[in-house]
């Protein structure tokens, strides 16, 4: 008979890959918009489950996973990685109203007079300013529009107007 060790292990392994490709592949879904509602239930509850089977794993193994605190590299790049991440989640994390990258998509979906008074102009001086700037647009043309017809994206004649921002 197999110890619980070797059992444990014989069911940890498979099951903690099956959810790691899950939670990968419902992410990218998610991130996608693919199937929003019923992929996020599940990938949030199948997160947890492999949350606690990783976490689960790791005490299991901590003595072989505290052997990485003594090789500089690995010290380095678990380091790096924790900052990256806590980066990545400051810059997207969403804060009230949204992501940084739903703001801008939806500004730039936005008409010129929907947009204007968010960077304290009317729309006219909107279209001045970017008219200055090589950019074509008329009223009821949204920044994407406007972009578009320069061969550039909607998010660029937002970043335009966003730093002639009065201070």
């Amino acid at each position: 008979m197999a110890s619980f060790n070797s059992y444990a292990r014989s069911v940890v392994t498979p099951v903690a890959a099956i959810l790691f490709i899950v939670s990968t592949v419902t992410g990218v879904m998610l991130f996608f918009h693919w199937q929003g509602g019923l992929v996020k239930a599940s990938h949030e509850w199948l997160s947890i489950v492999f949350s606690a089977i990783a976490i689960w794993h790791l005490v299991r193994n901590w003595t072989s996973f505290r052997n990485y605190f003594r090789n500089n590299i690995a010290v380095s790049a678990l380091v790096l990685s924790l900052a990256v991440s806590l980066i990545f989640t400051g810059m997207t994390g969403r804060t009230g109203g949204g992501s940084p990258r739903a703001v801008f998509m939806a500004l730039s979906q936005a008409k010129i007079e929907q947009t204007a008074p968010i960077f304290g102009l009317t729309p006219d001086e909107a279209l001045s300013r970017l008219k200055a700037a090589g950019y074509s647009g008329a009223p009821g043309d949204s920044l994407n529009s406007i972009g578009k017809s320069a061969g550039r994206r909607g998010s660029d004649v937002v970043m335009l107007l966003a730093g002639n921002m009065p201070h």
